[in-house]
């Protein structure tokens, strides 16, 4: 959700930085760096000479994507797609195929009211594009009760296996709160994967902190991007339990979608764009360029999130 990079975080606001592309001094520490494979990890396939052959692309299964709210809400520098069916008709014109949706609406929440409408409408769209979209659980875990109970609500009545984005900043609270950490647990009783969007620190905590769930990091970075990146893959490369999505920050740079999947291997890289904000050509683009094997690309563009989504339990429709 790279558009909100630059809101104020609670006790943290002076850490949320942008960074040029203009900017020497970074780029040559970057390319300086020669990164040693991570456990499970695959060899890279190298540049061929002449020209490239045609190939079918993977499917495409978006794991980040923010819908319209019924209510007005999208997320968006200028909105283009106001509604659901423009945001369904957008990903037609990108090429996704299928993706993992969760509302505005529950991100701005700031009371259970809100957050629950949110899912209400998020589950009755990935009925009506049933087989197309996969509804996401988004709570506030500041309150805590209702989250919990919306939590094992959404799992049993909708078969919903996701939880999140979740993004702090825009609440806001701490990922260090004890509600946090009861959200967590619910999660990894309810055999549900978790996705949190965090700046290092965070991650570092969370990782740290909750070994038994399953989470994914969306974002390749921070706002501190080139300072952030590598280490941002390199945790994830050094705990198997967790995933790293390609959207945000970095994966438009070449060489860093090739590190991710060198160092924390073929199988734990998901395809993410952040759309409504970004758009999934873009990500598209790198990946179909990148240099990786056409199993690898098959992995990242769709194969790793449904994996993923059987070991919580999901059958696709």
């Amino acid at each position: 959700m790279s558009l909100f990079h630059s809101h104020p975080r609670p006790k943290k606001s002076s850490r949320r930085k942008f960074v040029f592309l203009g900017m020497f001094a970074p780029i040559a520490r970057v390319s300086a760096r020669k990164p040693e494979p991570g456990p499970g990890a695959v060899p890279l396939a190298q540049p061929q000479k002449g020209r490239t052959p045609v190939r079918k692309r993977a499917r495409v299964f978006d794991a980040h994507l923010h819908c319209p709210s019924e209510n007005g809400q999208v997320w968006q520098w200028h909105t283009v797609t106001k509604t659901f069916e423009e945001f369904v008709a957008y990903l037609d014109r990108t090429g996704v195929e299928r993706g993992i949706i969760n509302s505005v609406r529950c991100q701005l929440a700031k009371s259970p009211q809100e957050f629950i409408a949110g899912n209400r409408e998020v589950a009755r769209y990935a009925e009506r594009y049933k087989g197309r979209f996969l509804g996401a659980c988004v709570v506030n875990p500041m309150f805590i009760d209702e989250a919990l109970r919306e939590m094992e609500y959404c799992r049993k009545q909708y078969g919903m296996v996701w939880v999140g984005e979740l993004c702090n900043y825009t609440v806001p609270y701490e990922y260090t709160v004890k509600e946090f950490e009861l959200l967590v647990e619910q999660a990894v009783k309810l055999n549900m994967v978790l996705d949190v969007h965090t700046e290092l620190e965070e991650m570092e905590f969370i990782i740290r902190k909750f070994p038994k769930a399953t989470i994914v990091f969306p974002h390749f970075g921070d706002g501190n991007e080139y300072g952030h990146i590598f280490k941002r893959i390199d945790l994830v490369a050094a705990n198997p339990n967790c995933y790293l999505d390609t959207s945000g920050y970095g994966h438009d740079r070449v060489g860093m979608l090739e590190y991710a999947v060198k160092s924390i291997g073929p199988d734990r890289v998901l395809f993410g764009s952040d759309f409504s904000i970004n758009c999934p050509a873009t990500v598209i683009a790198r990946v179909e360029h990148a240099f990786l094997t056409e199993e690898q690309r098959r992995k990242i563009l769709g194969g790793n999130l449904e994996a993923l989504l059987a070991k919580a339990g999901w059958k696709e429709a």
